[in-house]
């Protein structure tokens, strides 16, 4: 052992250069790693970033959406999951100055059978989108009182009212308030479209991406 240290002893200043050019090299490769990785950004080449407890994964905003998808259409019979397209969708989120604006933003959900949107509500707030539940019209609008919201969602049926998606949102209209508004139901009948569009409503649809992407159009542009 002795003979080891003796050898370190008289060979200490080669040691010392090996480590310093081991720091420059390493300097050298952080820096060119961190210029990749800028450029990268800024053309839309990185669509995942963890840092402590950032976590913004496209691939598992991907995963929650197809779940959903799938969830949706073992409800929805005609309904097909299409994973292009759910990628497509989930990807235009992720583009840098569309993934700031989403950050942050509330969307007010409204339906008395919440469990029914779970996935698609984990999909959403992987996108890092706030969105609060209510399960009836009185609730929503108190909810509306309280604070802020960037776009509200509603079904169409709750209970005996057939026709509840409308009366939330004739409330919110008579109040002169102009938040999107998107009806989340169980048809997709072109009737049903341009009669909420006459009442004031930015889609009705049965559709789960059409529905996120119409999200990601109206508040993250």
């Amino acid at each position: 052992m002795q003979a080891v240290f003796d050898f370190l002893q008289a060979h200490k200043p080669y040691f010392d250069a090996a480590h310093v050019a081991s720091s420059v090299v390493n300097l050298i490769g952080w820096g060119f790693g961190l210029v990749l990785l800028s450029l990268a950004w800024r053309r839309g080449g990185i669509k995942s970033v963890r840092f402590g407890p950032l976590d913004f994964q496209m691939q598992e905003a991907v995963d929650a959406a197809a779940i959903a998808a799938r969830d949706w259409e073992a409800k929805a019979p005609g309904q097909k999951t299409d994973v292009p397209r759910i990628r497509a969708t989930i990807s235009r989120a992720f583009e840098q100055d569309v993934a700031d604006k989403l950050t942050g933003k509330s969307i007010l959900w409204v339906d008395d059978n919440p469990g029914n949107n779970e996935l698609a509500v984990r999909a959403l707030r992987r996108l890092h989108l706030d969105i609060v539940q209510e399960t009836s019209t009185e609730a929503g609008l108190a909810a509306m009182g309280r604070r802020h919201f960037d776009l509200v969602i509603s079904d169409m049926g709750r209970g005996a009212d057939m026709r509840a998606g409308y009366g939330l949102l004739a409330a919110i209209r008579s109040n002169k308030n102009n938040v999107p508004f998107l009806i989340f139901a169980g048809s997709d009948n072109p009737e049903f479209r341009r009669e909420a569009a006459t009442r004031g409503a930015q889609l009705s649809t049965n559709d789960m991406l059409e529905l996120i992407d119409t999200i990601i159009k109206l508040i993250g542009r």
